[in-house]
């Protein structure tokens, strides 16, 4: 991935013995009062409309029975090559793994970059994500579909889709910080796999018998969020365009 370059900044750096921080750095109360106002409050918003979602789907909607027939179809395509593929793919965001995984990237950003506010975004991101969904998963507790499951049921319930929430959240954040690259390939090339990866994984969740379709649904809507909440919330000095924008 070849170097970022942040508009305003020397393309040589300072120099290796130089202590001071990057210019333009934001100062780390202000970091952590954009963190508070532009993530952690409207999460609390974006909580509350997935506890709500949650409760509209065990109440009014019957659970939505319907989605019965897409779960069934799942199980009926079920093959051991298949069986195989999604638990690879569903595996990839585990909790441990996407924890160490969204470590291990903000890391390599800070490496590329040496903007440690890009390096934390897919930390932030995972961070809001697991928050929201474990307080709501155990509010709303949405029964696993009745099918066969090929994967232990963890202790949350159904809704919404952790793994897929993850997944999007993770891969969408890092691609949305690579939107910054001077490259289009790089642009290009981590915007896909930012649709790819997790919409495998929420494929996987579903033919795996662990989730409903509008748990997947609103669990990719979660991702997505988190993924822009915390690659907009810290702003520089020198950069006050979002990593999303177009340069």
């Amino acid at each position: 991935m070849p170097t970022l370059t942040p508009p305003g900044s020397s393309p040589r750096g300072p120099a290796p013995t130089e202590p001071v921080p990057a210019a333009g750095a934001p100062s780390l109360s202000s970091a952590a009062r954009d963190v508070l106002t532009r993530a952690l409050l409207p999460g609390v918003l974006v909580w509350v409309i997935v506890v709500a979602l949650g409760m509209l789907v065990m109440g009014p909607l019957g659970e939505i029975q319907a989605e019965e027939a897409v779960t069934d179809g799942f199980e009926r395509m079920r093959t051991p090559l298949l069986n195989t593929v999604t638990h690879i793919w569903s595996s990839v965001d585990d909790t441990w793994p996407t924890i160490l995984s969204a470590i291990a990237y903000g890391l390599i950003i800070l490496a590329v970059t040496r903007r440690w506010w890009w390096g934390v975004v897919p930390v932030l991101a995972i961070t809001l994500e697991s928050s929201i969904f474990v307080i709501a998963t155990h509010v709303v507790g949405r029964p696993r579909p009745d099918v066969s499951r090929l994967d232990e049921a963890p202790p949350t319930s159904s809704f919404p889709s952790g793994h897929t929430a993850a997944a999007f959240a993770l891969y969408l954040s890092i691609a949305l910080v690579a939107q910054r690259s001077t490259n289009p390939w790089v642009r290009r090339g981590f915007l896909a796999l930012a649709v790819v990866l997790p919409t495998g994984v929420g494929v996987s969740r579903l033919y795996r018998g662990m989730h409903h379709l509008s748990d997947v649904i609103v669990g990719a809507l979660l991702g997505i969020w988190c993924a822009y909440a915390a690659a907009g919330a810290i702003r520089a000095p020198e950069d006050h365009r979002g990593p999303s924008e177009p340069r």
